[in-house]
């Protein structure tokens, strides 16, 4: 998708263009917005690349309204990696069980059991400090059998990175996560165009405020991809029926 079909007020479909450069125009009488967040944009995300906020700018330049494009969530601890693509995600509650962030010469340098903004901007400073692009973190302190049990995951991805947490520090970063602004909706999906819905990411319905609750995200991507589906459905049954 490059751009959306605007027309009298209303939005009439999309444009797009396909992998020979072809340019294609998608008409429907409703369309949806869903085209994920921002990860794409940053140097670390736990997003995939090409999630580069399109909608969103495509949304700006015909004038709809947005809300909060600074409500950006950074995780603290990602597997650093110099990698392309994106960063494998290492949950709080590894920090929760026990698990210590290290400076560059092995000190602890933060409590890890703060907010993530908190740790998140204790991390970057820990970073210029010591003139480095990721501090470590060692689960050592979990201990192996409690590793092995409640983080297989983890343990795995790390191993296959070749890291074997039960016996060394492995290297983390922060790194983009959610993003709770974007496109403003009602509470059935509605962008401030006629005809022009958006859901999930892509959007900002208000049930993340300033952070986000994991499950949120669930809402924001179900619940809301429903009413926006029987909102448009209702739509096209008054239609038919009045064309009949």
């Amino acid at each position: 998708m490059t751009d959306i079909i605007e027309e009298g007020g209303q939005c009439a479909g999309v444009v797009a263009e396909d992998a020979d450069g072809h340019v294609l125009e998608l008409r429907a009488p409703y369309t949806l917005l869903a085209s994920g967040g921002i990860g794409g944009l940053y140097e670390h995300s736990t997003n995939y690349p090409h999630l580069t906020g399109d909608a969103v700018r495509i949304a700006k330049a015909h004038g709809l309204r947005l809300e909060h494009l600074d409500y950006v969530q950074i995780h603290p601890t990602t597997l650093y990696s110099k990698k392309p693509g994106r960063r494998f995600l290492i949950s709080e509650s590894v920090r929760g069980e026990g698990a210590v962030l290290l400076d560059k010469d092995g000190n602890r340098f933060t409590d890890e059991l703060q907010p993530r903004d908190v740790v998140t901007q204790a991390i970057r400073r820990q970073m210029e400090k010591d003139g480095t692009d990721h501090v470590w973190l060692s689960m050592e302190p979990i201990g192996k059998e409690t590793i092995l049990r409640h983080f297989p995951n983890i343990y795995r991805h790390c191993l296959e990175e070749g890291y074997d947490v039960t016996k060394e520090r492995i290297p983390v970063v922060p790194a983009q996560h959610y993003f709770m602004g974007g496109i403003w909706v009602d509470s059935d999906s509605r962008t401030s165009l006629d005809r022009l819905y958006a859901a999930g990411e892509t959007s900002c319905n208000g049930v993340h405020g300033a952070n986000r609750l994991a499950s949120n995200s669930l809402l924001e991507s179900m619940v809301f991809a429903k009413r926006a589906a029987e909102k448009i459905a209702t739509g096209l049954g008054k239609e038919r029926r009045a064309e009949g």
